[in-house]
């Protein structure tokens, strides 16, 4: 008989895994469940993702990629604000530079949602709405807290929330930061062309979303709220003061809301036999917009575990060694995201002396030395191997 699996949460990440599942033809039978009332009742989400073109491909590869809804990033400016250095070195991602179509792409979540949850009925795969379940892992499997007798091999936890809303973790920061997100519009085109600008009180990130730029920008929680209650010129001098000259002028902004930045990451995801993917694992900065991205490998990684010819065995006896061994896996991708993007929010806003001419270097060395950045592009594209 197949083994049994549950996953809790039909979000990106969980619908993702349930689609690499049956594309690589699992042997397992999927319960999914996900505590929204219905499947429309997070197609109206706001957020703007951002998505890598590693993601895209396993996204593509079980026929959940929305296309007509997704704008390409093609080119990345990185730089930083540092008053008094005269000559700023910046550096300058392409795509062209690894021969692929796009660096990554930006779209909302519900278009995201809406395209997985198609490519779901398509494939057959039923959610089960309205349950807010809980699971707990044992010596010999999981079972739902609910229902102690619907047992199963393995359960995935694949439902995670926001940083401020999450119980702390083994490795938990509060960046005493919030982000104010919204929408940028410039006096130039932007071409493809997405802008991380990191100053002291944190980074500034514009994302080409259709004609205009997804706006992400970080702030101290005082700062922030100072600025949402300028006027919207006083804004928008605010914001020009921060960003490179390539965007050009900022004619229009909107600041549609605000959200706390924190690092909440467990070391390991599993536990027994209950493995963590996404949010659920790991929470991050929002800097260089990994966090989906790295569930979305999580998922296919584990959808290839499972798929393995001996999952009925694994998932059985031999469970737990099957389970470390996928742990073990996908830690190196994991540790490296999670050093980055710690190192990226924090690194930039310290004000040492010499802490800007430091940064300087680091940029300069990283647009000068071509090998080092296409290993670092590809890094971000794809994720760390091992």
């Amino acid at each position: 008989m197949p083994s049994r699996i549950a996953i809790v949460g039909a979000g990106p990440v969980g619908l993702s895994l349930a689609l690499q599942l049956r594309r690589l033809g699992a042997a397992v039978e999927i319960d999914l469940f996900d505590a929204q009332p219905d499947a429309a009742a997070a197609l109206a989400d706001p957020r703007v993702l951002a998505l890598s073109e590693g993601s895209r491909q396993l996204l593509a590869a079980t026929g959940a990629w929305p296309q007509q809804d997704a704008t390409s990033i093609t080119r990345i400016h990185i730089s930083q604000l540092a008053p008094g250095l005269a000559a700023l070195p910046r550096v300058l991602l392409q795509a062209r530079d690894s021969d692929l179509p796009a660096l990554g792409y930006t779209l909302r979540y519900g278009q995201l949602l809406a395209a997985l949850q198609a490519a779901a009925r398509r494939a057959g795969i039923t959610v089960q709405y309205g349950r807010a379940v809980q699971v707990e892992g044992d010596a010999d499997g999981a079972h739902l807290v609910d229902e102690p007798g619907r047992r199963y091999g393995l359960a995935v936890l694949a439902e995670g929330g926001a940083f401020h809303t999450q119980a702390p973790r083994a490795l938990r920061r509060d960046y005493a930061q919030e982000a104010l997100v919204g929408r940028v519009r410039c006096d130039r085109p932007h071409g493809g062309l997405a802008v991380e600008r990191f100053t002291a009180g944190g980074p500034v990130a514009l994302l080409p979303l259709g004609a205009d730029y997804a706006l992400v920008w970080c702030a101290p929680p005082a700062e922030a709220a100072a600025i949402a209650h300028l006027d919207q010129a006083r804004q928008k001098a605010a914001l020009q003061a921060l960003l490179p000259a390539v965007c050009g002028r900022v004619a229009e902004l909107q600041i549609a809301g605000s959200y706390p930045l924190g690092l909440n990451a467990e070391l390991r995801t599993r536990r027994g036999r209950v493995v963590q993917l996404g949010n659920a694992a790991q929470t991050l900065h929002p800097v260089a917009g990994q966090g989906l991205n790295l569930g979305l490998r999580d998922a296919a990684t584990l959808a290839q575990w499972l798929a393995a010819p001996c999952v009925a065995a694994s998932l059985g006896a031999a469970g737990d060694a099957w389970l470390r061994g996928y742990d073990s896996k996908r830690l190196p991708d994991r540790i490296a995201l999670l050093g980055l993007t710690d190192l990226l929010a924090r690194g930039f806003t310290w004000q040492a002396p010499g802490a800007s001419l430091a940064r300087a270097a680091a940029l300069a060395a990283l647009a000068g030395l071509p090998p080092l950045r296409s290993h670092l592009q590809n890094r971000m594209v794809f994720g760390w191997r091992r």
